[in-house]
């Protein structure tokens, strides 16, 4: 009998598949290739270098947090275990993510496991934050959701508000009490609520690191920034003409729904989500698809450029486990 974990792969090996078939349906998939063999190279090439920038953003937020905790990291040491995680996610997504790679090499440089895991949470979730918040702003500004969402701008605020409560209630939540809670609840219940407790002693450990928090948050929206420089400099390559407002809402939509673990590498979901999404704003199917393509290629690059880093680490996976 196939393990839930060979049944989860082949699901998401068919949904991959089926999006694929249905989203390139009736397209000229050789004017998609067409079109991104004529892209422009510098302006390609200026779209990559900008992922470098990336790592030396993140290496920074990284090194923030962990000396918050009163430890300390090289730069050089934070980008090349970023660059790791990036082969691991890209390549083998079924065994080990990485996120797992990046707690380990926290841990190796001397914090505790707790530490360790802490630092990585706490990072990914303020890169989140801020591309939440760069979407919920880009909604007020943007006229074509404007004109289809009847006040817009309201709800925005109140998601806005609603975003910076939560993060508040994170810091102050008692992690006994939601403890104590779990012990009485059903095992899926208690399940739960003990990861909850674990997530919240996970961001409390900065509850006195404010400066070092609010410093973090401030390299997440220069990372996520950078981000959407980058798409638009990939759409710019390919002749597609979006206005630079509608990146900052589109790329971080695009970015949660490929969040979901629905897929292998969000393939399918990629393709889906950029034709839906930029359909919106007068970009054709085959130029979506192109742009979709060119950015899961630079995504496989960087795995591959990552993978290079670890073979030269000279570690095996088992101990990443």
């Amino acid at each position: 009998m196939p393990s839930k974990k060979a049944v989860l792969l082949f699901v998401k090996i068919f949904l991959a598949a089926a999006l694929i078939l249905w989203i390139t349906h009736g397209v000229d998939l050789t004017r998609v290739l067409a079109l991104i063999a004529q892209a422009s190279v510098p302006l390609l090439v200026l779209a990559f270098s900008l992922f470098f920038v990336g790592y030396l953003i993140t290496a920074f937020r990284w090194r923030t947090l962990i000396r918050a905790q009163g430890g300390d990291a090289p730069i050089g040491y934070l980008v090349q275990s970023f660059m790791v995680a990036l082969f691991f996610n890209n390549f083998l997504p079924s065994t080990i993510g990485g996120d797992v790679v990046r707690m380990y090499d926290a841990w190796r440089l001397g914090n505790t496991r707790t530490g360790a895991v802490a630092v990585v949470i706490v990072d990914r979730f303020l890169g989140v934050t801020a591309l939440l918040a760069f979407a919920l702003i880009a909604l007020t500004v943007d006229p074509v959701t404007a004109d289809r969402i009847p006040g817009v701008s309201i709800w925005a605020s109140l998601a806005i508000g609603g975003l910076a409560m939560t993060c508040w209630a994170i810091l102050v939540i008692p992690v006994d009490r939601v403890e104590r809670l779990a012990a009485g609840q059903s095992s899926i219940a208690q399940t739960g609520l003990q990861l909850i407790a674990k997530l919240l002693a996970s961001f409390q450990l900065y509850r006195q690191a404010r400066r070092a928090i609010g410093k973090a948050f401030g390299l997440s929206v220069l990372l996520q920034l950078n981000v959407v420089i980058h798409f638009a400099l990939v759409a710019k390559a390919l002749g597609m003409h979006v206005p630079i407002e509608a990146m900052f809402l589109v790329i971080p939509i695009a970015v949660f729904v490929m969040m979901v673990p629905v897929s292998i590498n969000a393939i399918g979901v990629r393709e889906t989500v950029f034709v839906f999404l930029l359909a919106a704003y007068g970009v054709s199917d085959v130029e979506a698809l192109a742009f979709a393509w060119t950015v899961y290629g630079f995504s496989l690059a960087q795995g591959i450029l990552g993978g290079i880093l670890f073979a030269l680490r000279k570690e095996s996976i088992a101990s990443l486990r």
